[in-house]
């Protein structure tokens, strides 16, 4: 695996993957039409190729409340025009913003029964990693910035210390990382640290050791056989400084200015709302507290069509956002001093488009 460090380079200087006039124009389109609903809303505007006051409602599963907080936010982002008639807003495509939107993300095609909201995505997420839990281990892909397996090697190969290694308690490693957050964390004793998504407990006990009987260890987890597994491992290994919590990481079950670190491991990029998970966890973080993130992300923008390829064969690269995007999600959410400290590609000779997918771990702090 060759190694990529880009010497710690800060949001303001990303050297290389720098984001471009395109990007930052595609992101904002991206956040207008970030519900499936919206892009089947403005695809059934195309189609129609004209204006509606109110019938669009007739043809989508949603209420008419709902149907009218999209049109609205489309309308903010300039791809709709509005215009009073009597009691209703009659909506319309802005032929010019479609035009620049058509030519950045090509024709736009959504069926109805695609139109799964977040709810459906935890549920299938949490679906997975419990079959996960219940089978004592899985594999994300075979990609050199995977996890995948268990073994002592693994765990070398995304970064973890020969004295890491043999502190891990079996069944605690399901071969679900992408990197060793831990080891840029700078865990102090007596420190409070918060685990997101902490599966069976691996990150979660090596951070038990670093901040001593004095401080304190949450892990947070959506799946119930994950929290069942992590508090038996807890109990084999005595580690009363330990606990694990069941909820969800966008609201996390803590109070505010609780913790002192934040870590998590390949477990953002699955959220449905990544914007969400960041806000609360500068929430939860004490002023001054430090959040450090392995995870995979899209080193640069793919097609469509190679990107359900490598969802479609790597089930943890699903959801994974554009670096660029990523960091600023974290910055628009509070954070200071957002940097990528590592960086390698996901690389699997077996998964096309795999190249452009990157395992990073970003630091970032509470002001």
């Amino acid at each position: 695996m060759k190694s990529k460090n880009p010497a710690k380079s800060r949001l303001q200087k990303p050297g290389p993957q720098a984001p471009t006039i395109r990007d930052r124009e595609l992101a904002l389109f991206a956040k207008a039409i970030a519900h499936p609903a919206r892009v089947a809303i403005l695809r059934g505007l195309l189609e129609r190729g004209g204006c509606v006051c109110g019938e669009i409602v007739n043809t989508l599963p949603l209420s008419q409340a709902t149907v009218s907080q999209h049109l609205k936010v489309m309308k903010e982002a300039g791809l709709l025009s509005g215009e009073v008639d009597g009691p209703r807003v009659c909506y319309c495509p802005e032929p010019r913003t479609i035009a620049r939107l058509k030519f950045l993300v090509g024709e736009l095609h959504v069926k109805e029964e695609d139109m799964k909201n977040e709810g459906d995505v935890r549920e299938s997420v949490r679906e997975k990693y419990g079959s996960l839990a219940a089978a004592g281990g899985g594999c994300c892909g075979d990609g050199t910035g995977s996890g995948c397996g268990s073994g002592a090697d693994v765990l070398t190969r995304i970064g973890y210390s020969d004295e890491q290694r043999a502190a891990v308690p079996e069944g605690a490693n399901l071969g679900l990382g992408c990197g060793n957050p831990l080891g840029y964390a700078d865990v102090k004793p007596g420190e409070t640290v918060l685990d997101l998504g902490s599966g069976a407990g691996i990150d979660a006990f090596l951070a038990s050791v670093q901040t001593g009987p004095a401080g304190h260890v949450i892990g947070v987890d959506m799946t119930p056989a994950m929290i069942d597994r992590a508090r038996a491992n807890a109990q084999k290994g005595n580690y009363s400084n330990v606990e694990f919590r069941l909820g969800e990481i966008e609201h996390l079950p803590l109070a505010d200015s609780t913790v002192d670190v934040i870590i998590s491991n390949c477990v953002v990029n699955l959220s449905p709302d990544k914007p969400q998970v960041f806000r609360d966890a500068h929430r939860a973080l004490k002023p001054g507290g430090r959040l450090l993130i392995s995870d995979l992300v899209w080193l640069r923008e793919v097609s469509s069509e190679t990107r359900k390829k490598a969802e479609s064969a790597v089930g943890c690269v699903a959801g994974a956002s554009l670096l660029g995007d990523y960091l600023r999600l974290m910055q628009d959410a509070g954070f200071k001093d957002v940097e990528v400290l590592a960086q390698n590609n996901y690389a699997s000779p077996q998964v096309e488009g795999s190249a452009d997918i990157g395992s990073v771990k970003v630091r970032a702090r509470k002001a």
